[in-house]
Parts: structure tokens; C-alpha cells; sequence
């Protein structure tokens, strides 16, 4: 199977950005006072949450899609699913101290499938040849 892409750097992107939005959610609560002090009152609107969220989702759903039609292991799709089920759910459905726990929990999961997707390449004979490792 013939990509355009290097699936390494899509996962090692992928992880590092839903990390980060894990971060962003964890340390809004605290930080929400002193960014605009320091001049970075952009990472506390609503549109700056939106667009780490929908990068991240969009960015794992591209690669996981193709982790799965690839290696056809479910696993990662199933963690997939379950980490834009606790983003939506806190963007949606809880507010407060909630809202961060899904939204991290959420971000690391979507991170977690990156990294089993990569794992997945690297053990993969036929990633082996596509040289991806």
C-alpha cells in the first residue's frame, strides 16, 4: 500500500498535539489569570480550545482510520472512539471540575492511540518495507 505521507511523524505529531490539549484543559483553571498578564489572553478563548480539539480529532481520525484499514486492528480505532466520546461529552454535557477531567482524559487517550498505532508500525512487516521505521 503506497502513502504519500510518513506515518511515524503523523503519530509523533498526533500524540504530541492531544498531549498539549490535555495540558491546555489541566492548566486553564490555573493559568487563567496570568496569561492575559503576560500577553497570551489567546490561549484562554473559546476559539483557541476549538481549534486544539478539532486538529487533534481531525489529525487522529486520518491516521487511525488508515492504522486500522493497515494492521485491521480494532483496538485502536475502539481507543479512538472512546477519547472523542469523553472530549464531546465534556464539551457538551459537564461543566467545572468535570469539563477538565474529560477533556484530559479525552486528550490522553487520543494520544495513547497514536503511540499503539505507532507500535503497530513498528512490528509490521509491511511497514518494515514501506520504510517506515
Amino acid at each position: 500500500m503506497k502513502r504519500y505521507f510518513n506515518q511515524e511523524l503523523v503519530d509523533t505529531t498526533g500524540a504530541c498535539l492531544s498531549v498539549a490539549c490535555a495540558i491546555h484543559c489541566l492548566a486553564m483553571p490555573l493559568l487563567v489569570a496570568v496569561l492575559p498578564l503576560i500577553g497570551l489572553s489567546f490561549l484562554v478563548s473559546e476559539r483557541a480550545e476549538v481549534v486544539l480539539i478539532i486538529t487533534a480529532a481531525v489529525l487522529a481520525t486520518g491516521s487511525l482510520v488508515w492504522g486500522v484499514r493497515h494492521h485491521r486492528s480494532w483496538r485502536v480505532f475502539l481507543i479512538l472512539v472512546v477519547a472523542l466520546a469523553f472530549i464531546a461529552t465534556g464539551r457538551t454535557a459537564v461543566e467545572g471540575t468535570f469539563e477538565v477531567v474529560f477533556h484530559s482524559v479525552g486528550g490522553i487517550l487520543l494520544a495513547s492511540a497514536h503511540l499503539v498505532n505507532r507500535h503497530l508500525c513498528k512490528t509490521c512487516p509491511a511497514c518494515e518495507h514501506e520504510g517506515v521505521n
